[in-house]
């Protein structure tokens, strides 16, 4: 399946994003662009892909759903502490591309601590949250609470499967819980693995504080898998009593 509605006008996508229909928007999150520079800085010499990834999967998102408004949910650059040369080179080509088709809205994440001065280029300025009558959207690296739809990046959610010879194989994931309202997207990146959500949601210590205040075992895990699509993994607590 390409879409699935979790919560009504809500819709999770295989494109990684988040399609609300009643807003004619769509979050993503986690894209993560300038990663390949900041590890050559540290010696791991990785080919070019990032941007090139997330542009395929932004062209794909505006022609399945036409939105008026992509909100990039946090972590939209790599480097922390500065703004290095590929995170400016990527990051005005993204907003060149897209900038006359659609409003791009930019919610502030932990490593984008710079990023305002490039947005200043183009006259965007970033959010520290965004919301709208229904939904509520921040990154999800601070406690801003939960209310009405929350929507959460930062966790790189996935599903990790292995087998009996010790192989690794991990899916990116949303993780859904309708009952309180909240929904975490899957990270963008070419490179993210995604960190597991039986791991990650389940501790005591998450990545994103506000996740303490909800059940873990009711969120409901849909997968993305290149040749199926969204699969739904059923409920988080059911996944763990199975895999332990």
């Amino acid at each position: 399946m390409k879409e699935i509605q979790v919560i009504k006008d809500v819709f999770i996508s295989d494109l990684y994003c988040l399609y609300l229909r009643d807003e004619n928007a769509c979050v993503i999150s986690d894209l993560h662009l300038g990663f390949e520079e900041e590890m050559n800085l540290h010696g791991l010499f990785l080919p070019k892909m990032q941007r090139e990834h997330v542009e395929g999967l932004v062209d794909r998102i505006i022609e399945r759903y036409s939105p008026e408004k992509i909100i990039i949910n946090g972590d939209f650059k790599q480097e922390f502490s500065r703004n290095l040369p590929q995170e400016w080179e990527d990051i005005l080509h993204f907003i060149d591309r897209y900038q006359g088709t659609v409003e791009l809205v930019f919610v502030r994440g932990n490593h984008d601590n710079y990023l305002q001065t490039i947005l200043s280029r183009r006259g965007i300025r970033m959010h520290e949250a965004y919301e709208t009558d229904r939904y509520f959207i921040y990154h999800g690296d601070r406690d801003r609470g939960l209310k009405k739809i929350t929507i959460l990046g930062h966790e790189h959610p996935s599903v990790v499967l292995r087998d009996k010879v010790g192989g690794v194989f991990k899916m990116p994931a949303f993780p859904v819980n309708a009952e309180q309202g909240v929904i975490i997207t899957p990270s963008m990146s070419f490179y993210s693995s995604g960190t597991d959500v039986l791991t990650s949601l389940i501790s005591e210590e998450h990545f994103t504080p506000a996740l303490r205040k909800v059940d873990p075992k009711k969120f409901r895990i849909f997968s993305i898998s290149e040749e199926f699509g969204i699969i739904d993994m059923g409920y988080l607590g059911d996944m763990g009593s199975v895999q332990g």
